[in-house]
């Protein structure tokens, strides 16, 4: 750019005998010794600038305007020009009560052509580390719709685009949802429970207890590959999102928040590629792709979310009918896993008499229903089959408490 033109429109109240005309303005700006206003020219610390002012009433309001243009024609002296302008704008504060409005900033504008490719390729980069995670740790089904509730909503358009991710249709802050929203893995009533009935530390497990602590997913799996705590990269992205919105929505950036962007860019860059490079040494177990998949599911729905911890609840019941029925818990000659195989328990205690045939039909259609939520990205049902569903599940929920109370009092 060869030429540099900065506007500002300063209001002052015109029931005060102050700024009354264009000279009396001009008078004021050059209380401020170093400047010198003569016609269309005002001059700065030796350096001369073209200069222009437009003045009007604004009635209605009692109240008068000053529309200010500078233009600087040589790069060498844009220091002394700055310089010039926060001189003005100390002035024009004075004057006004208030800083004055910028109509036009060309050095703004240049910095904000800078920063914006800087911006982009931090985004991206981002975009890469989640679409990654998400195919290859998680499943490809999920790359769509297995999003936080924020996420989805921060959507512009859901309009199809061949070869376009829809990651690239989320916004820049909702994009950290991905990695560090905070979520526990545990059944925390599970856990209450045992807490209240133990009577030694050596009946609690350290793993259990850790599970019910919330943890983000760049805690669990990206952690340990990347030198570098959660607190730091999140603040880092939460600044360069508003950082990031003075430059896509044409706000002015100021040479201190140019710089601010290249730092900040550089530090979150730096950890994003530690994770792409590292992100085959990312171990997600099954139960932990389930998880992960669970929580994203509870946050593009509410009742989902319902359905699923009322779901994890009937697990643990059937888990503790389990236990006081003494049911054998093995299919052929293999046993089975006590985790994440609430078909296997249904099996047992229905061919041991525990359960009938109708309350074996009632889970295997609700554990249908779960697994649709969880293994179909598409999976879409309406509010009231939804709610229908989650009263479905309570009803078996009292089921299982009656059938617990009742072996229990055998």
């Amino acid at each position: 750019m060869n030429s540099y033109k900065v506007e500002y429109l300063s209001v002052i109240n015109s029931k005060e005998d102050f700024c009354k005309s264009i000279s009396s303005f001009n008078n004021f700006l050059q209380s401020y010794d170093n400047i010198k206003i003569t016609a269309g020219k005002i001059k700065f610390d030796g350096i001369t600038f073209s200069y222009g002012v437009q003045f009007g009433d604004i009635i209605e309001d009692a109240q008068r305007y000053f529309h200010v243009t500078f233009n600087c024609d040589d790069l060498k002296d844009s220091d002394k020009f700055k310089a010039m302008l926060r001189a003005i704008r100390t002035l024009l504060t004075k004057a006004s009560g208030k800083p004055p409005e910028i109509l036009w900033d060309d050095f703004s504008s240049e910095l904000a052509e800078r920063a914006y490719p800087i911006v982009h390729e931090l985004e991206n980069l981002m975009r890469k580390l989640i679409t990654k995670f998400m195919f290859i740790k998680i499943g490809v089904a999920w790359i769509k719709d297995a999003v936080p509730k924020e996420v989805s909503e921060s959507v512009k358009s859901k309009k199809e685009v061949a070869g376009h991710n829809f990651l690239y249709e989320v916004d820049f802050i909702q994009l950290s949802n991905f990695l560090f929203k905070e979520y526990s893995t545990a059944n925390s009533r599970q856990l209450v429970e045992k807490l209240s009935k133990a009577n030694k530390i050596e009946e609690l497990e350290l793993l259990e207890l850790q599970e019910l602590v919330p943890r983000s997913n760049w805690e669990r799996y990206f952690s340990p590959i990347v030198s570098c705590k959660i607190e730091y990269l999140q603040s880092r992205w939460q600044r360069l999102y508003i950082l990031r919105c003075l430059v896509a929505h044409n706000n002015f950036v100021s040479d201190s928040q140019f710089d601010e962007i290249c730092a900040l860019s550089g530090e979150v860059k730096d950890k994003l590629i530690q994770a792409l490079d590292g992100l085959d040494n990312v171990q997600v177990s099954n139960d932990q792709k389930e998880d992960v998949v669970e929580n994203i599911a509870s946050e593009i729905n509410s009742e989902y979310g319902e359905f699923i911890y009322n779901w994890n609840v009937a697990v643990q019941l059937l888990k503790h009918l389990v236990a006081v029925t003494d049911v054998e818990m093995y299919v052929g000659d293999v046993k089975a896993s006590v985790k994440r195989s609430p078909a296997v328990y249904v099996r047992a205690l229905t061919q041991q008499g525990v359960f009938d045939k109708g309350q074996f039909n009632k889970f295997a259609e609700l554990m249908d229903f779960r697994n649709s939520i969880i293994n179909n990205a598409s999976f879409n049902r309406d509010s009231v089959e939804v709610k229908s569903y989650n009263l479905a599940l309570r009803e078996f929920q009292i089921t299982l408490s009656d059938l617990i109370g009742k072996h229990t009092s055998i």
